[in-house]
């Protein structure tokens, strides 16, 4: 039986780029194929995965033929919230949570103040959480 994730492939390798990011020195960056190459992923996807963090003013890029990307936000302020938003992150614990979701037994249903909590609860932890303590660095 296959289960859905609850964080999308596109979602996580976002952070991991972030974090991968995060961890070279200040003024240094990598080209988007190098940057592939390190964390297991295809050029093509994850420069659509830059392109998405960059105009969300996360990372930012030098042109030209030695160019790169590197981190533009701060990671110290940067949460996991804010990559997993700029990738789409639109996660409801049940149906009932959703805009116009009709419910007949909104009234008396315990269970979707119960959702709604976790909901909120996971959010606020994921906003808690900062990239930089989840900082990628190459073992030499």
């Amino acid at each position: 039986m296959r289960r859905n994730s609850f964080i999308s492939r596109e979602q996580d390798y976002a952070l991991r780029m972030t974090a991968f990011l995060a961890g070279l020195p200040n003024g240094e960056f990598i080209s988007i194929p190098e940057l592939a190459e390190k964390l297991f992923i295809s050029k093509k996807f994850a420069s659509r995965i830059i392109h998405k963090l960059k105009k969300s003013n996360i990372t930012d890029s030098v042109q030209g033929r030695y160019g790169g990307v590197f981190i533009k936000a701060d990671p110290e302020k940067l949460s996991i919230f804010d990559v997993l938003n700029t990738i789409g992150f639109k996660v409801k614990f049940n149906d009932c949570l959703k805009e116009n979701f009709a419910c007949e037994l909104m009234l008396g249903c315990k269970f979707h103040s119960f959702w709604m909590n976790q909901e909120f609860l996971l959010i606020e932890k994921l906003k808690k959480q900062k990239i930089s303590d989840y900082v990628l660095k190459e073992k030499k």
